[in-house]
C-alpha cells in the first residue's frame, strides 16, 4: 500500500476538517482557560506591522482561515459586520491566512470580499505559537488584557461569535 507524504496527509486532514465544518469537541470549542495571546508581530498586506501585543486594550477576534476553505469564506461577512458594529467599542479582527501563494492571491480576495480588518500571512510558526491549528477556520477571542478567552474550531455562527465578543466589550 502506498504511503502519503506527511504534507499531503496534513492537507487531507485540513481539507476534510474544513469541508465538514463541524465544531471541535467541547474541550476545544468555546470557553477556554485564559492564556496569554502570543506576542507576535506580523505584517499586513500593505506591509504595515500588526502586533498582537499592541492590541492589548481591545477585544480581538483572531481568525485562522484560507481562501479555499468554504466555511472560512462563509464566516467573512460575519467578521466584517462584527467589526463594523463593534469596532467603535474596541473590537478588532485579525485574519491570519494559511494560504499557499498568499502574497499573490490575498490582495484581490480581500478587495473582492470587502474585508475591513487587517489580514496577515500566517506560517507554521505562527500556527504553532497558538498551539497548532488542526482545522480551518480556527478562531480565538482575546479579551482586553490580551488573554484568550474562547477558542473555536470550524464555522461558528454570528450569534455565537457575537455572544463571545460582547461579553468582553
Amino acid at each position: 500500500m502506498a504511503r502519503l507524504h506527511p504534507l499531503a496527509l496534513l492537507a487531507v486532514v485540513l481539507l476534510v476538517g474544513a469541508c465538514q465544518a463541524q465544531p471541535a469537541p467541547p474541550a476545544a470549542s468555546g470557553q477556554t482557560e485564559p492564556v496569554a495571546v502570543p506576542p507576535l508581530e506580523l505584517t499586513d498586506l500593505d506591509g504595515h506591522p500588526v502586533s498582537l501585543a499592541a492590541l492589548k486594550g481591545k477585544v480581538v477576534i483572531i481568525d485562522f482561515w484560507a481562501t479555499w476553505c468554504p466555511p472560512c469564506r462563509e464566516a467573512i461577512p460575519d467578521l466584517i459586520d462584527l467589526k463594523k458594529q463593534y469596532g467603535g467599542q474596541g473590537l478588532e479582527v485579525v485574519g491570519i491566512s494559511l494560504d499557499d501563494n498568499a502574497e499573490r492571491i490575498l490582495p484581490r480576495f480581500v478587495h473582492d470580499f470587502g474585508i475591513n480588518y487587517p489580514v496577515v500571512i500566517g506560517s507554521e510558526e505562527v500556527a504553532a505559537a497558538f498551539g497548532g491549528i488542526l482545522g480551518l477556520p480556527t478562531t480565538f477571542i482575546v479579551d482586553r488584557a490580551g488573554m484568550v478567552r474562547s477558542h473555536f474550531m470550524g464555522y461558528i455562527d454570528r450569534q455565537r461569535m457575537e455572544a463571545a465578543v460582547t461579553g468582553l466589550l
